[in-house]
């Protein structure tokens, strides 16, 4: 998505689905751990006795080296789930935030991306989509930009609870949910396995920069972290 998207920070892959979000100007965060190969042992991963067979050992070693590919059912096309359809517009009315949502992947780094234009919220498409029946559908935007000026993000930390977020899919359908619960944390803090938890309760998770900006970094130290709950 170059020259439409930017790497605003992640931690995670399209297959881990674990990424974390540092968003504004100049700010990035590389993949987080958790996606490596397994440890332990001596060169190539191998810490059995010397004395173990060769040809175990070879088959072992040749496992090792099997990427992990994207699994395919090879059910007829009729026969699958459908997707649910991915989110186009995000509003929560007593804040006056109204903005149109776009995918995002990640980019060759494995952060997630933010687009160009900040007025636009971006949404990780490897996660959940509005309408799952599990796991934490994740919405980010910038809060502010040299360009712009404030955003309308920039109003999320003032989301109380209860306070009613509207998402509006592809085919129309919108999706109540009432906040239950923010915070503004530290970047190095926030729990970023759980806001890109596929499993569990749906939730949508909104995300934006806040708390203290570091000038020499240009780069606000925190971010705003709303969990919301379908109603």
């Amino acid at each position: 998505m170059r020259g439409e998207a930017v790497a605003a920070g992640a931690w995670g892959s399209s297959v881990a689905a674990v990424a974390a979000l540092a968003l504004l100007v100049g700010c990035a965060a590389m993949p987080g751990g958790g996606g490596g190969a397994g440890g332990g042992g001596g060169p190539g991963g191998d810490d059995r006795p010397a004395a173990a067979a060769p040809a175990a050992r070879d088959a072992a070693r040749a496992q090792q080296t099997v990427p992990e590919v994207p699994r395919r059912s090879s059910a007829p096309e009729a026969n699958r789930a459908a997707s649910p359809p991915a989110p186009v517009r995000v509003e929560l009315p007593d804040l006056g935030i109204d903005v149109a949502v776009r995918p995002v992947g990640v980019d060759s780094g494995g952060g997630m991306e933010l687009f160009d234009d900040p007025s636009l919220a971006a949404w990780y498409r490897w996660g959940p989509a509005p309408g799952s029946g599990a796991g934490s559908t994740v919405i980010a935007a910038h809060v502010d930009s040299l360009e712009y000026d404030v955003l309308p993000f920039a109003r999320l930390k003032d989301a109380a609870p209860g306070t009613a977020v509207i998402v509006t899919d592809a085919a129309g359908t919108r999706h109540t949910y009432a906040v239950e619960s923010l915070e503004v944390v530290e970047k190095t803090a926030v729990d970023w396995d759980a806001a890109f938890d596929r499993s569990g309760s749906p939730r949508l998770t909104l995300v934006t920069c806040g708390g203290a900006f570091d000038y020499d970094a240009r780069t606000y130290l925190s971010n705003v972290v709303a969990i919301a709950v379908p109603t």
